[in-house]
C-alpha cells in the first residue's frame, strides 16, 4: 500500500495552533498596553497644553475685574475665585467672558473637558496664615490644588497688583492623573 506523506496531521497542526498561541499572547497583550499608555500620553499632553494656553489666556483678562472678584472672596471669607465654564459669566467684561467661555469650550486634540476636570483657582498672592489653613480645609478644593497653597508663605505684606493662579486639569479618569499648574497674575 502506498502511503501519501504530503500534509500535516491533525496531532501536527495542533501542536502549531498551540505554538502560535503560547507566541502571539503575549505580544497581543503588550500591544494592547502600548495602547493604553499612549492614549495615556497622549492625554497627558493635550491636558498640559491646555493648561500652558489657560496661563497665557488668563494674563489677558482685565486684572482689576479679577482682583475685583478676589477682594469680594476675600470679604466673604472665601479666598479664592474659581473659574470654569460654567463660572465665566462672573467676569463683567463681555470680551473676557467670550475669551474665558471659549477657553473651556475647546476641544483639545480630541479631548473636552467639563467643569468637573478643568478648573482655575485665582487667589491672593500675599495671603496670612489663618487664610491659608483655611484653604488647606476646604474640601471643595482638589488636594492637589490644596497641596500647591500649602507649598505658599504666609505673609502680612499685600502686594494688590500681583495674584496667584493655579489651573487644576483631570486629564485621565482610569486611573485617575491630574495636571496642576500655578503662575503669577499681575497688573500692567
Amino acid at each position: 500500500m502506498l502511503r501519501n506523506n504530503k500534509g500535516f496531521s491533525l496531532v501536527e497542526l495542533l501542536a502549531i495552533v498551540v505554538i502560535s498561541s503560547i507566541i502571539i499572547w503575549p505580544l497581543t497583550t503588550t500591544l494592547v498596553n502600548n495602547i493604553e499608555i499612549n492614549n495615556r500620553l497622549h492625554a497627558r499632553y493635550s491636558g498640559t497644553s491646555i493648561a500652558d494656553n489657560t496661563m497665557y489666556s488668563f494674563d489677558k483678562l482685565d486684572f482689576v475685574d479679577l482682583q475685583d472678584l478676589v477682594n469680594t472672596a476675600n470679604g466673604n471669607n472665601d479666598y479664592y475665585i474659581e473659574l470654569n465654564s460654567t463660572t465665566c459669566s462672573t467676569l463683567s467684561s463681555t470680551a473676557d467672558q467670550a475669551l474665558c467661555t471659549q477657553l473651556f469650550a475647546t476641544i483639545w486634540n480630541n479631548i473636552s473637558l467639563d467643569e468637573t476636570e478643568f478648573r482655575v483657582f485665582i487667589y491672593d498672592y500675599n495671603l496670612r496664615q489663618n487664610e491659608i489653613n483655611d484653604l488647606l480645609g476646604n474640601g471643595t478644593l482638589p488636594q492637589e490644588v490644596r497641596n500647591e497653597i500649602g507649598l505658599m508663605t504666609a505673609s502680612n505684606d499685600p502686594n494688590p497688583n500681583l495674584l496667584r493662579i493655579t489651573v487644576w486639569i483631570e486629564y485621565y479618569q482610569d486611573p485617575v492623573y491630574e495636571i496642576v499648574l500655578s503662575g503669577l497674575l499681575f497688573d500692567d
